[in-house]
């Protein structure tokens, strides 16, 4: 870490962060982004809470790089969002010092603290929404959740309309900012990025059949029900699923557990696994699949999937359901895209099944190429750096640059 007394060159706010365990995508993209500008030598400020599912972290648990000063506050009650009141003054002194400040997500304690001041201050400052405004999430906040939608209107709303940009990695997640903020809404376009240097790659799993493996919060909006009733409706005797995530008591996870009976032996849950499990699933398994939005009522929250950026760079096929930000990894054959009925994961499912051996190696060597090639931490930090900064010009909102790899 940093000193106290380094002039920073970019203020971050995040929820949480690595090695903070449990709280999904958005504490990873925050780790990886801040360690690629790290990386290229900038200096940078960093804010969030100490939350962890085991521990409380430390300042010296947070390893982003020799130039990031982390600041940690303690959050309390709830802790999902982040709250605590050590954030105010942590964050006040941020966005009164940063020459521009960086916030991950919205709608949460600290991001929309730090929003607030950023505005009060006339601190210029990006949003990483997070899949906070994907378009179906916003329409259910918007039908079953008046007290948020309220929250966003009166807050989450005025404060983005100030932003120099609004970050989004897909497609349909700047279609969801374009319809609560307008056509003339200014958003930065680049995807997450995966270091892949430190993935390893397996070979071909070994036994009969073939695993497939899911990995996040066993939740509605997730799919994975939806996903194996499907499996159940195709699998052969040798086939298993393994299923890796937190779980909260319910309904929806008390049909899980009914799923897995069902399924006498061949569903796995594993709960949530370390980085080192995670790996170690991933080479055990011949697919990894991402079925948000499979479910009827679930919405769809997914804005990018990390976790198919993590699979993919260990060589592992993808099966996810279409309208993230993988629509395409059937045209770089590195996975198959299913419809969001069971009927069009059913077909997937039998597509996966019948893959010989040859055409599944190429599928995982095109998965990793794309991976190293369109993802890099290191590029994809310095294109939204440029955009932070103000070193890439922009003339009007709609000009500002559509950030792709090519």
């Amino acid at each position: 870490m940093g000193s106290e007394n380094t002039v920073m060159d970019v203020g971050v706010v995040s929820t949480h962060i690595p090695p903070a365990k449990g709280y999904g995508g958005v504490s990873v993209t925050a780790g990886v982004l801040t360690r690629a500008w790290a990386e290229l030598g900038h200096k940078v400020s960093l804010v969030t809470s100490s939350e962890s599912i085991d521990r409380r972290l430390e300042p010296e648990d947070v390893r982003l790089g020799d130039t990031v000063e982390v600041s940690l506050y303690r959050s309390y009650g709830f802790k999902r969002w982040g709250f605590g009141l050590g954030a105010i003054p942590k964050l006040f002194g941020l966005c009164l010092k940063a020459p521009v400040v960086y916030i991950h997500g919205i709608a949460t304690w600290p991001s929309t603290l730090a929003a607030i001041f950023c505005v009060l201050l006339r601190r210029r400052f990006t949003v990483a929404v997070h899949g906070g405004l994907m378009p179906e999430h916003v329409g259910l906040i918007r039908e079953r959740k008046p007290h948020k939608w309220l929250f966003y209107k009166w807050l989450t709303f005025p404060t983005l309309r100030r932003a120099i940009a609004i970050h989004c990695t897909s497609d349909t997640e700047a279609e969801g900012v374009r319809n609560v903020l307008g056509e003339d809404a200014r958003i930065l376009l680049v995807p997450n990025g995966i270091d892949s240097r430190a993935v390893p790659i397996a070979g071909y799993p070994a036994g009969e059949g073939i695993q497939i493996c899911f990995l996040g919060h066993i939740q509605q909006e997730k799919g994975i029900n939806a996903f194996i009733r499907a499996w159940l409706k195709t699998r052969r005797e040798a086939d298993r699923l393994v299923v890796a995530g937190r779980s909260v008591d319910g309904a929806y996870f008390r049909e899980f557990q009914a799923l897995v009976e069902q399924a006498g032996g061949a569903i796995s849950y594993r709960g949530y696994l370390g980085q080192t499990e995670v790996a170690a699933l991933l080479a055990d398994s011949h697919f990894l699949a991402l079925p948000s939005g499979l479910e009827e009522t679930g919405g769809m929250r997914e804005n990018f999937g990390n976790v198919v950026a993590e699979a993919m760079a260990a060589g592992r096929p993808v099966l996810v359901a279409r309208g993230l930000a993988w629509d395409h990894v059937e045209s770089i054959a590195a996975g198959f895209i299913f419809d969001r009925t069971e009927d069009s994961a059913c077909e997937i499912l039998r597509r996966a099944q019948s893959l010989s051996r040859t055409d599944w190696q190429r599928m995982s060597e095109n998965a990793r190429q794309y991976v190293e090639t369109h993802l890099d931490p290191v590029k994809l930090g310095e294109q939204v750096w440029r955009v932070l900064t103000g070193s890439s010009a922009v003339a009007s909102p709609q000009e500002i640059a559509l950030c792709r790899p090519e």
